[in-house]
């Protein structure tokens, strides 16, 4: 009975992240570094808190940014366990971690403008990586 190795080339030599646990465990390490990072840095601006119905508003479509941010890490998750290249995948863990830190920033209320901007190109540069992936882009001609 053959087993099925998750190896892929290593593009940064010894740095090897192939088993599906190291890579799951890279995941969840770097969302929770970052959104931790977020939470104890990010300060609300008063301004925002002084109107509690906007600052509720606020709240719920950082709540939706939440929301997609966790649907994207459970993706990426599911992909951890199959054939990804190294570099994309380290690729796919940055933008996560990055969709996690500016989730808890918009909820946090702290810096909406530029977090909103950073979210929306963290999950345009996702779609992107995720057309160039063997296994979900465009399949080939046959």
């Amino acid at each position: 009975m053959a087993t099925t190795g998750f190896r892929a080339p290593s593009a940064f030599g010894n740095a090897w992240v192939g088993t599906t646990g190291r890579r799951r465990g890279l995941l969840l390490v770097a969302v929770l570094l970052a959104a931790g990072a977020a939470a104890l840095l990010g300060a609300p601006r008063p301004a925002l808190l002084a109107d509690p119905d906007l600052a509720l508003l606020l709240r719920g479509m950082g709540a939706i940014k939440a929301s997609i941010a966790l649907a994207v890490i459970g993706l990426v998750w599911w992909r951890a366990g199959d054939v990804v290249a190294e570099a994309r995948f380290l690729a796919y863990v940055t933008a996560c971690a990055v969709l996690a830190a500016v989730s808890v920033l918009v909820l946090k209320l702290a810096v909406l403008i530029t977090t909103s901007v950073v979210f929306h190109a963290t999950l345009l540069v996702l779609g992107l990586l995720a057309l160039g992936d063997s296994r979900l882009g465009r399949r080939g001609k046959g």
